[in-house]
């Protein structure tokens, strides 16, 4: 024997698909907030752990051409469709020495990606001196490639760099993503997953001017610095 419907069953049947449609509603922006949240940590810890002074994107990255101490001739242009490290550094600097270890094992790594490529600059005269303080700070006279620059004439010039180290990475198409003030260990997994958002084109939605960081993945910081 069968039931007639009544306004109450019918009310109660009402009620419980309203409460199944909100609930599956919950549940699938929960999800989706999960997947964004997910896909924003993992484009951004890395940022924020390399703390970066400069990071953007509408910035081309003034162009230049430079012998290294090798005797090859560098062009930044030449160099689209790789990510460019960019490191600017003079042999005076105990903070540019610092970093040279990280340096040479990044520059290890990228001799066998070509998807990388590692420019330093020093603002020195004497190529006898730069390759003794890469020795004594490397092991080795050629841990990665090196041009001189002794009037600044593409440090200050054409990037308007002072204080050393500082460093520059140049996306594929030629655009500054991020400029690091001071040295950073560029050997550690968080340089290379950075290193390797950008060359991805995974960037994270963030700008940071003088080390302020804002957009949606300044969160990601804060919460990091907690």
């Amino acid at each position: 024997m069968s039931l007639l419907p009544t306004p109450l069953n019918r009310n109660a049947m009402r009620l419980v698909q309203v409460l199944f449609i909100a609930g599956a509603a919950a549940l699938a922006y929960s999800f989706v907030a999960s997947a964004r949240d997910g896909e924003l940590r993992k484009s951004c810890t890395s940022v924020c752990a390399m703390a970066p002074a400069y990071a953007g994107g509408d910035r081309m990255a003034p162009d230049f051409e430079l012998a290294t101490v090798g005797g090859a001739r560098f062009r930044l242009a030449d160099q689209r469709g790789k990510t460019v490290v960019l490191v600017f550094w003079n042999t005076a600097c105990d903070a540019c020495k610092k970093q040279m270890p990280g340096l040479r094992q990044l520059a290890a790594v990228f001799r066998h990606d070509p998807r990388f490529e590692m420019l330093t600059i020093a603002v020195d005269e004497s190529e006898a001196e730069v390759k003794t303080v890469l020795e004594q700070h490397t092991g080795v006279t050629d841990p990665f490639a090196v041009a001189l620059d002794p009037e600044s004439e593409v440090v200050l010039g054409r990037y308007g760099t002072k204080l050393f180290p500082e460093t520059w990475v140049i996306d594929p198409g030629g655009v500054i993503r991020m400029r690091f003030d001071g040295p950073r260990d560029w050997s550690g997994s968080m340089a290379m997953d950075l290193l390797r958002n950008v060359s991805r084109g995974a960037m994270c939605p963030m700008t940071v001017e003088s080390m302020v960081a804002r957009g949606p993945g300044a969160q990601v910081c804060h919460e990091a610095a907690r």
